[in-house]
């Protein structure tokens, strides 16, 4: 079973930032990562409540300012009609962009010419073809000021992160626990290079989001 906490810590120690979590197998930790100029991406591990048992989750998110408030949701066709996570926040009635790129995507939104300015963006496009089984939301905040949250998530088995999912491999499902340290440690390097690239795709594609919505402003 993988150790979410450690894997994320792990990452930090490479990729800098700061990390909050403890030792426990709890999947309980946030990772900070500064961005010059623009507001830091918080990556979330936790573990939430599930009928009678519990879920793993990870998301990533930042947030941007835009001149009114925005909704828009991207999401896996596949989720469309199951009644689990992600499809509640739907807004409004899928929409079809004609972009190849989105095809096997249900798009929603509150500002269809706006969103066709988003998506016009192909660096975008790409990463979302690229992380098919990912979604992507952008909400307004709290606050009164134009702040909106951007976040991604996977959507691995019903929007759930377990340890069946393209987020792990078989060196992050191995017990170290009777592993001499230098075996452990070569397990360890071999599960932290899998994790690394997986959550540097999330990564790119949070940032590549938050760049194609605040590169126009919104007119309607």
């Amino acid at each position: 079973m993988a150790d979410w906490n450690l894997y994320l810590a792990r990452y930090q120690q490479t990729h800098g930032g700061s990390f909050f979590g403890s030792g426990e197998w709890d999947c309980n930790c946030q990772l900070l990562l500064p961005q010059e100029g623009k507001s830091p991406l918080l990556v979330l591990f936790s573990t939430d409540p599930c009928g009678r048992s519990s879920v793993k989750n990870l998301r990533a998110r930042t947030m941007v300012r835009l001149g009114k408030p925005y909704n828009l949701h991207i999401g896996p066709r596949s989720l469309v009609g199951g009644g689990l996570s992600g499809v509640a926040s739907l807004v409004g009635k899928a929409m079809d962009f004609g972009f190849s790129e989105t095809k096997g995507r249900v798009i929603t939104t509150d500002n269809k010419p706006f969103t066709k300015l988003v998506l016009g963006d192909l660096a975008l496009r790409n990463a979302l073809k690229e992380r098919k089984g990912e979604l992507l939301e952008v909400r307004p905040g709290p606050q009164e000021d134009g702040w909106h949250m951007v976040e991604v998530f996977p959507n691995t088995l019903e929007g759930l992160v377990k340890d069946s999912s393209p987020w792990v491999n078989d060196a992050m499902e191995q017990s170290t626990d009777f592993m001499t340290p230098e075996d452990r440690e070569a397990i360890l390097r071999a599960g932290s290079a899998h994790f690394d690239a997986q959550m540097d795709a999330l990564l790119n594609f949070l940032r590549t989001a938050r760049d194609a919505v605040t590169m126009w402003p919104i007119q309607s």
